[in-house]
């Protein structure tokens, strides 16, 4: 497997990393170091409760729940994205992006929000580097901020009107960025190799995905949640701008997938029609394999999705 992408300078937090190590982005695997002390957390956005849920993943086929937070803060949770000790979750009923301090995993800190004024209706999030990009749904545009000081985001602009319907959910792979678009089923591509000035390349997903929502990497493959079928749509992502349909999955145990999110050879499906979290494993990226399910009882609408991964 490739490098991992230190874009997050996951070293400059000491004994703690976001999961781009081994994750480049909140969806994308590229590395997976070997550490016995290493801790991983997800959270998991409760839309319906307006809360969000913590798991210990260490273990990754028997998550432990450990309790939730947001309540009074959030309003409509969906979106989720950290960069070092920070974590961002999107408050759709607002039209904010909620900031949780969470140097410890369990116990996140409300720190502030942002994007009164600049979003309607913001439902995905992805952080690079110094980036944050923000799913504007109603407006169908994605908003640009700066958050070189995390707690404090600086609006740098928007893209997208004019290609994107309705956008949902985002993922990074290298210099391109592929944005899930409701109303038209397809999947927008942009090049971000300057991230405050992205060009579209083009779209791809016509007639294979009905409603995409969530997308995950690993490698070369690329994941996308089919909402309507109930199923994930598998592509190879060789040719980044070139994606090509391998097969799909999930048909029996899905219903309307929402979010994914990757942590080693473990994929994770939230099921927003039973109020689960899927678990699949992609030894075989392009053969999953159903190992269970957790979240029943905790869950109430599960939405966004995030890693954070702490080396001891």
């Amino acid at each position: 497997m490739g490098s991992c992408d230190y874009r997050f300078r996951c070293s400059a937090v000491p004994q703690v990393k976001h999961s781009c190590c081994p994750t480049t982005n909140n969806n994308t695997i590229t590395n997976n170091p070997v550490n016995t002390n290493t801790l991983r957390f997800l959270y998991v956005a409760n839309i319906v409760d307006d809360t969000v849920e913590i798991y210990n993943i260490t273990n990754p086929i028997a998550p432990v729940r450990l309790g939730e937070f947001g309540s009074g803060d959030l309003n409509g949770p969906n979106g989720l994205a950290i960069k070092g000790t920070t974590l961002y979750v999107a408050n759709q009923g607002d039209g904010t992006v909620e900031i949780y301090n969470i140097s410890n995993p369990s116990s996140p800190i409300q720190v502030g929000e942002f994007g009164s004024g600049d979003l309607t209706f913001p439902i995905g999030l992805i952080v690079t580097g110094n980036t944050l990009y923000v799913t504007n749904f109603i407006n169908s545009t994605i908003e640009i901020y700066n958050i070189f000081n995390p707690i404090a985001p600086v609006r740098l602009g928007e893209f997208g009107s004019g290609d994107l319907a309705n956008p949902l959910r985002m993922v990074i792979t290298g210099n391109i960025l592929y944005v899930t678009n409701l109303s038209d089923s397809t999947i927008e591509i942009y090049n971000i190799f300057n991230p405050i000035a992205p060009i579209r390349l083009g779209e791809f997903g016509s007639g294979d995905l009905n409603i995409p929502v969530g997308l995950a990497i690993i490698e070369n493959i690329l994941y996308v949640t089919s909402r309507n079928d109930n199923t994930v749509v598998i592509y190879n992502i060789s040719n980044p701008i070139a994606p090509i349909w391998v097969g799909e999955f999930g048909s029996g145990d899905l219903n309307a997938p929402e979010e994914l999110a990757i942590t080693e050879n473990t994929l994770y499906v939230a099921n927003g029609g039973n109020n689960t979290i899927e678990i699949y494993d992609i030894t075989n990226p392009t053969v999953p394999i159903r190992v269970g399910e957790f979240g029943f009882g905790d869950l109430n609408g599960p939405r966004g999705m995030s890693i954070f991964t702490v080396f001891g």
